[in-house]
């Protein structure tokens, strides 16, 4: 098996070369520097309250200055991408139940082939993934959108690669019926849980964790094609 990607960024431009996404979709944008990743021939869609890119070398960009929050309910998402989303990447805000809604709001313009992307996935320590930031590395707890999804949503495969700096989670199996009544009470239930927490419960167990490696990337993304 070959090494672990350098980096998730790394990472993200292999995705990008397997799925082939026609339609891409990143919430929160920054810098511009993970939309960067994406090929010329793919349509990208970034979404950032307050975005810092003004340029990207690409032929076919845009994006919506809003909350993904205000995006989900007040853009056409489809009209603006020109059909389903193929290949998103949910990177915005660091707490999980905004992360989570944003996977469930993409899900409603997935079809089977769409690949969900969900950086901070995988915590270093307490310290940075308290839900205020206090470190210059932070993820914040957006790991409970993944163990809330692997618990919830037997239906989708849920699986963390391990890349630097924080884990990415790889998230497959669209297209079925979605029941979201567990979403209130589960948010709820997970709200105060911390890193002790998630180490009492099993880390590598409860996300899923894998070696970030191509092989790895490559087996999760046999079937998932625009």
């Amino acid at each position: 098996m070959s090494a672990a990607y350098e980096t998730y960024l790394h990472m993200l431009i292999d995705v990008h070369l397997m799925v082939e996404p026609v339609r891409y979709l990143e919430i929160g944008v920054n810098e511009g520097h993970s939309l960067a990743c994406a090929g010329t021939g793919t349509r990208l869609l970034g979404v950032d309250p307050a975005p810092r890119v003004d340029s990207l070398e690409h032929p076919d960009w845009s994006v919506v200055e809003a909350t993904s929050e205000h995006f989900f309910s007040e853009c056409d998402v489809v009209d603006l991408l020109g059909g389903p989303v193929d290949l998103a990447f949910v990177d915005g805000m660091h707490h999980f139940e905004v992360a989570l809604a944003d996977v469930l709001s993409i899900e409603a313009f997935a079809h089977p082939g769409t690949v969900v992307l969900v950086h901070d996935a995988l915590p270093i320590d307490k310290p940075t993934s308290e839900r205020e930031r206090g470190s210059i590395v932070w993820s914040g707890d957006v790991w409970k959108t993944v163990v809330l999804l692997r618990r919830y949503r037997p239906d989708l495969t849920v699986t963390t690669l391990d890349v630097s700096p924080t884990g990415m989670a790889v998230i497959t199996g669209f297209g079925g019926s979605v029941d979201a009544d567990w979403v209130q009470p589960a948010v709820a239930d997970m709200m105060d849980a911390d890193y002790g927490d998630l180490v009492a419960m099993g880390i590598e167990g409860s996300l899923g964790v894998r070696p970030g490696t191509p092989e790895v990337l490559a087996s999760l993304l046999t079937d998932c094609t625009p």
